[in-house]
């Protein structure tokens, strides 16, 4: 093979390999549209890669020393990459902070987060060396196309910016653990449910699974980024595989023909989490632009520290079952607790002294 400079270089194969590592950016019928042509070409031409894309992903994405600069919270520096940890989402690899799918609270890469608000600010700065996105979540979510984020992003060297958020929390009485979750419409992180490839539930999580066996179904392979870690039971698709989704319109799936009353045959019922909170933007600023500077940095605050805060309860426990039970019997035939202790009472422990006094008497 003669050698090759830029002017014959496959630009087609390298965005290939692109999508594929940022599934993200993919769009309906970029796989065939860039692969097929060359499947023919014979050796003097480059080919898409045949298969093992979560290899791919691992020797040429990103790590977190080449990502990260540095990172604080409120002016204080501390340690990225022992904090932000990676993972595979539906997103690509990325890197979570105190994230319930791959580290635990209480953990040494659990970053302790809490600050006092009569002196510290709530803001934290990341300053990278590369573009990035980043997303605020529910420590039990992943990032996934179908969930709506709030997000921001910076792309050139030496660009600024500043993003503000609000939250408002959710807390669960004791009592609710206790209902279905069939009944009370969410479930808590650890409420998993069956063949998931994830360590918590939330309803991204939910989502990615529910796709996952769709692809599954059609085309008997998955796409590697909707499993965090691999498992022989749902091989990850190679390049036929990911042909066979596209055509079924199946590798990026739309969030809204997934819902549980669309009209598609493909649809998921996932339910929210019990724990979610309400994470909304508040303000974007302009980007700016440092002369001669080669970093990016964003500056991440919350606008306002959370006054409010939604509260989910049970309106009747089983304690309240019990003398809800007890109240309607007293009511209507003169029972209670303790008359049904007598029934009890009268048919056994009685009964019994009642036999063996008659016997000694015999």
């Amino acid at each position: 093979m003669e050698p090759c400079g830029l002017d014959c270089y496959n630009y087609e194969i390298e965005t290939h390999i692109a999508f594929i590592m940022y599934p993200y950016f993919y769009h309906d019928g970029v796989i065939r549209g860039r692969c097929e042509q060359y499947e023919n070409c014979g050796e003097n031409c480059a080919k898409c890669p045949a298969n093992n894309y979560r290899g791919l992903l691992e020797k040429f994405g990103a790590n977190c020393s080449s990502l990260f600069n540095e990172c604080s919270l409120s002016y204080k520096s501390f340690d990225c990459c022992k904090y932000f940890l990676p993972l595979i989402t539906p997103f690509g690899k990325c890197f979570l902070l105190n994230s319930l799918q791959n580290n635990k609270k209480g953990s040494p890469t659990w970053f302790k987060s809490m600050i006092n608000p009569a002196y510290q600010k709530p803001i934290m700065t990341i300053n990278s060396k590369r573009p990035i996105q980043v997303s605020i979540l529910n420590e039990e979510d992943v990032p996934h196309y179908a969930l709506p984020t709030v997000k921001v992003e910076i792309m050139q060297p030496g660009q600024r910016k500043s993003f503000q958020f609000f939250i408002e929390n959710m807390i669960n009485d004791p009592g609710v653990r206790d209902i279905s979750p069939h009944y009370r419409q969410c479930r808590f992180a650890d409420e998993l449910v069956d063949d998931t490839g994830f360590k918590a539930y939330s309803f991204s999580s939910c989502m990615a699974d529910c796709v996952r066996q769709h692809q599954m179904a059609l085309c008997n392979c998955s796409a590697y980024s909707l499993m965090p870690t691999p498992l022989a039971k749902y091989p990850d698709c190679d390049l036929n595989g990911y042909m066979c989704l596209e055509r079924n319109y199946m590798v990026k799936r739309d969030a809204k023909p997934l819902l549980p009353w669309s009209d598609s045959n493909h649809t998921c019922t996932c339910l929210p989490s019990c724990t979610e909170n309400d994470i909304r933007s508040v303000y974007e600023s302009n980007s700016e632009t440092e002369p001669g500077a080669k970093d990016l940095r964003i500056d991440i605050m919350m606008s306002n520290l959370p006054s409010e805060r939604y509260r989910r309860q049970a309106l009747r426990s089983r304690l309240d079952a019990v003398v809800t039970i007890g109240g309607i019997l007293g009511l209507f035939l003169g029972a209670s607790l303790l008359s049904g202790l007598e029934f009890l009472y009268y048919f056994t422990i009685r009964l019994w002294n009642d036999v063996r006094r008659a016997r000694r008497q015999q």
